[in-house]
């Protein structure tokens, strides 16, 4: 497992990170498998989403016995709380935890007033905030957060890739999620609606297209992906939400590998033979 910088705080996080949301219904048993599963490939980076009884359980088990500063460790309630304060005391309480690298809001960001009330905490290092609309931009460019959590693929376009420079420009860790997008799955590719009659064929439409991502050996195209992501250097560390042992160890050696020669170039062309495809649609 490879490690980044976590912004300016001199913390470093793995370059994937694990979602455990309590909405999931898994067991004591399951969630502490997985944790430690993620934990012995070198996974450091887990984001605790809700406050389930289960899942509070096991992180509270498995992360019993670790060096808290090896770790990082992000809560992101399940809606906004009335009493941010309160509700993160209560967390740390129950868990044991001490402190939390991050507290992660979902797309509702709180108040000016409650969030300068979270800045005073002693026992909360960073806040962000999860988002992928235009609102976010404006808080980015206002500083109202040390952290960004987006969606982030090979098939992003310019204006998400200017939203990972301007947090990286002004600081912020980066947080990227969904990096394998519908987009990208084959089913998306074989059903693509064929070109209407009479319209004007772009030289570079359909060039490759995705398909080569199911073709190059010992990938596959979610690796293929995560990989594509990870040479970004605005981001710092690739959130999944997995429930597979398998699943997992296989994402978990990605940021050691290096991807096949040209397929980086394979996914600039069909993304650009993408975006031709859609200006000509719209003409």
């Amino acid at each position: 497992m490879r490690y980044r910088p976590y912004g300016k705080s001199g913390h470093v996080v793995s370059a994937i990170s694990l979602l455990l949301d309590g909405a999931v219904r898994h067991s004591v048993r399951d969630w502490r498998t997985l944790i430690a599963t993620a934990m012995d490939h070198g996974v450091n980076g887990f984001e605790i989403a809700g406050d389930a009884p289960a899942l509070i359980e096991a992180v509270t088990a498995a992360f019993a016995d670790m060096e808290r500063d090896l770790l990082f460790i992000a809560w992101r309630p399940h809606g906004l709380p009335a009493e941010p304060g309160h509700a993160i005391e209560a967390l740390l309480a129950r868990t044991g935890l001490g402190y939390l690298d991050l507290i992660n809001f979902d797309d509702v960001p709180p108040t000016p007033e409650v969030l300068e009330r979270i800045r005073m905490m002693r026992w909360v290092r960073s806040w962000g905030l999860t988002s992928d609309d235009e609102d976010t931009d404006l808080l980015i460019a206002r500083g109202a957060f040390d952290c960004l959590t987006t969606c982030y693929s090979p098939v992003s376009g310019w204006r998400e890739r200017n939203r990972l420079k301007s947090a990286a420009e002004r600081g912020l860790a980066v947080i990227a999620r969904n990096v394998w997008p519908e987009a990208m799955q084959p089913k998306a590719v074989l059903f693509k609606k064929p070109p209407l009659l009479g319209r004007r064929k772009e030289p570079l439409a359909g060039i490759g297209g995705y398909s080569f991502l199911e073709n190059t050996p010992g990938w596959t195209a979610e690796e293929i992906c995560l990989a594509y992501v990870l040479t970004e250097p605005a981001v710092t560390t690739v959130r999944f939400e997995v429930d597979r042992i398998e699943h997992l160890t296989r994402l978990a050696e990605v940021p050691d590998r290096d991807l096949p020669t040209g397929v980086a170039a394979q996914i600039e062309m069909a993304r650009f033979s993408d975006d031709a495809s859609r200006k000509s649609a719209r003409t």
